[in-house]
Order: C-alpha cells, then structure tokens, then sequence
C-alpha cells in the first residue's frame, strides 16, 4: 500500500519528488533512467504548478516548440511514470517520429582504424581499449561501464538489463592483445576507472562521453560520429561484413528480435552516395 497521496486524495498534486524516486527504485529503473525520468519532472514543475492533463497537454506543445520529437518523447515517458506513481488515470500520447531505416552518425572504418593508429602512436593506451572494447563487444556504454578482470577472464559477462540476462563476450584477440595491460588488475576491479580513483570505481558515462569529444578534436575525426554508441554500431556493421547471421547479431546485440538489427543490412546514406557515385558513370 503506498504511502503517498494519490490524486484522488487531494486537490492539488504538489511534487513528491523524493517519493517518485522511491517508486522508481522499487519499479527497477536503471539510473539513467531516473536520471531521465527527474530530468522531466523537475522541468515539468518549474513551468507549472499542479499536475493534470491540460497541464501536461501545454507543457507537451512547449517542448514540441523547442525539441526534437525524439527528446519529447523521453519528456512524455517522465511524465507518464510520474502520473503512474500519483495513480492518476491519464497517459499522454507520444509524437510520431518518422522511423529511421538506416543507421547514420557511425565511425567510418576508415576513421576507426586512424583513431586506434593514432591513440597507439601517441601511447594513450586506456582511450586505445576504451574504444577497442566498445567496438569488438557491441556493449551499450551503461554495459561497458561494468567490465571487470574477473569477466575478461573467464571471457564473457552477464549482465540483467531490462528484466533480461543478457550475455556479452569478449572476443579472443581482445582478450590476448590486452592481457598484460590489464595484467595488475584483481578479480573484482573495474576494467576501466576515472583517473586518481582507485579501480575499485568504474568511470561514468559521461566521462566517456567527454573523452571520445576530446579525441574527435585530436584526430580530426567528425564530433558527431565519436560517441558510445557509433562503435557499437561500428560493431554491427562489421560482423556482418564477416557473418551473416542476422539472428545471430541480434543475440549479440541484445535486441529482442531481428527487426531492430535488420537496420544494419542497410547502407548509411553516406555509403549510398560513395556507392551511387562509383557505379554512375554514364
């Protein structure tokens, strides 16, 4: 039973930020997503003053003023949540958002092989495995961030993402190449740390995000495609250069079934100008 007060029981919502917490705690939301879902709320109640539909209904078309439907989205599922934990009977519907057949904003391999070249030459051998294990794993950067010792050994990890186990492997030539890198590691330590903390810490996400920015600048590489995310589409796109096993892929990736990893059968629109553009010669 909980312990708030629902809408029912008053005339004005006023913002139970610290409940809602609680409730999504208890509802096992990973962090980004009370991350995202807080972000929502807060601005939500910085524009207004109670909590109803016609109030989210106004604060929906400001966003939709100033954001892409993308990230109103992610506004609208806050929101939604927050009216769940207030059992308040309203869900407001998301913006259609024209679905995407091809993957874009991807390291080129091309672009891929000179980031490692140059991290190799210039010795900055964590951003080297940084991007190395993003690439050859496939992991979502929240996965990344839980590597350990312990997982590089026996070779794979398992990890419970969205109620699903959900098994990632390390390929044989990572494991071999980083070896003696990683060779003062204990079991338990992270493979990946922030600096002057101990490996007892894993890095953030957002530490991660800010590196692979500093490197886009450093080897002249297009910002927009340096993020954590590019290399696991890097990865993708790679595998299936190599094994066309589409449902294969889409274990690998985590999807729950081939129609989201069909995206990567398709060519960027940047492979289908260089590939238009070599063929038409008429």
């Amino acid at each position: 039973m909980r312990k708030h007060q629902t809408y029912l029981d008053r005339e004005c919502a006023a913002y139970d930020r610290q409940g809602f917490v609680a409730y999504l705690r208890e509802e096992e939301k990973s962090a980004n997503t009370i991350d995202s879902y807080l972000h929502a709320t807060d601005q939500f109640f910085e524009a207004e003053s109670e909590f109803d539909k016609a109030a989210v209904l106004r604060f929906k078309s400001k966003l939709l003023e100033e954001l892409s439907p993308k990230t109103v989205n992610l506004r609208l599922c806050g929101l939604n949540a927050y009216a769940d934990y207030i059992e308040m009977p309203i869900k407001i519907k998301r913006v259609k958002v024209q679905k995407i057949s091809r993957v874009e904003n991807v390291i080129s391999q091309e672009d891929y092989e000179k980031l490692l070249e140059g991290l190799k030459r210039d010795g900055d051998m964590k951003s080297y495995y940084i991007v190395k294990f993003l690439a050859c794993t496939g992991a979502r950067v929240s996965e990344f961030l839980q590597f350990k010792k312990k997982h590089l050994k026996k070779r794979e990890v398992e990890l419970k993402t969205k109620g699903k186990v959900r098994v990632i492997y390390f390929p044989a030539s990572i494991v071999e190449e980083s070896a003696d890198y990683f060779r003062n590691l204990k079991d338990d330590d992270y493979l990946f740390s922030p600096k002057r903390k101990p490996s007892s810490v894993p890095m953030s996400d957002r530490g991660i995000v800010e590196r692979l920015k500093r490197l886009a600048v450093r080897y002249e590489i297009p910002k927009e495609t340096m993020h954590p995310h590019s290399f696991r589409h890097r990865f993708a796109i790679n595998f299936l250069k190599n094994n066309s096993d589409i449902a294969l892929l889409a274990d690998l990736m985590g999807h729950s079934g081939v129609n989201t990893t069909m995206i990567y059968l398709r060519l960027s629109k940047e492979e289908q100008r260089r590939q238009i553009d070599a063929a038409v010669n008429w």
